[in-house]
């Protein structure tokens, strides 16, 4: 097995590319463990003044990575996934392979006990600086993600995405229309619905209201109809008016002829 992209950026990520000089080489510098490292934390014949162009530092980084790939397929006996395996290697490259090969995360893990190891990456968050063993935010914070991708498993499940509950139930006409396919060029299901809910349908009108909507139709086709014939009578003008004057001064003038006023 051997490091995937995901473990390379962990460490490089990590690590770091220190102490540019500006002119695409690198030069030694003592790490907060006070050793002496170069490019990204190569440490092998690495002495103090020692500079390298940007092609040597990889040529070191991939040689030191080959060594720590080689170290944790020798020294693990159990099967491991690829976040594993890439958690270990970047666990080795940073401590050690000497410190992997006595370390209860090997015990813990070679006994098959994967989550018990799991557990064993925080306690290797310290450095001796100045003589004294201090936790280092740089290393609590690599050790969390190498305990992260270790607990990776190349089988986990999909996770589901999670569907609100509607907070009124739904219709079974919505559900119908929700349901069926769309046509060509008709509304979409969801729009028919939304349209429908903010335009609620008309109740139709009484049966009575209907009956009087019809008789005063009548009645309006009969005035219409006798207007037409009195227009194309000359005669019926006359008619007309007589009918009229009596039907206004009728009630007034009537009293007054029949002594009734």
């Amino acid at each position: 097995m051997n490091l995937s992209d995901v473990g390379l950026d962990l460490i490089i990520s990590s690590e770091g590319k220190l102490k540019a000089l500006g002119d695409g080489r690198y030069i030694a510098y003592r790490c907060p463990a006070n050793v002496w490292t170069i490019y990204t934390g190569c440490t092998v014949g690495v002495k103090e003044g020692m500079i390298v162009t940007e092609d040597e530092g990889k040529a070191m980084f991939r040689a030191e990575l080959a060594k720590h790939e080689a170290a944790v397929t020798r020294l693990v006996s159990v099967d491991l996934t690829q976040g594993q395996f890439d958690a270990l290697v970047s666990f080795s490259y940073n401590v050690g392979s000497g410190a992997l090969a006595g370390s209860g995360l090997l015990k813990k893990l070679n006994k098959g006990d994967y989550a018990g190891a799991c557990k064993e990456f925080s306690k290797w968050d310290r450095a001796t600086v100045k003589g004294k063993k201090t936790a280092l935010r740089g290393l609590t914070i690599r050790r969390a993600r190498e305990a992260a991708l270790f607990a990776t498993r190349d089988d986990a499940p999909v996770i589901a995405q999670k569907v609100e509950t509607p907070k009124e139930p739904i219709t079974a006409t919505q559900a119908t229309i929700a349901a069926a396919p769309v046509a060509a060029g008709a509304v979409p299901a969801i729009q028919a619905v939304t349209e429908a809910a903010k335009s609620p349908a008309i109740p139709a009108p009484p049966t009575a209201i209907l009956e009087q909507a019809g008789a005063w139709k009548g009645f309006s086709a009969q005035v219409l109809e006798f207007g037409a014939f009195a227009v194309s009578s000359p005669k019926s003008i006359v008619v007309i008016g007589v009918a009229i004057a009596a039907m206004v001064f009728g009630p007034k003038i009537a009293p007054k002829l029949f002594g009734r006023e």
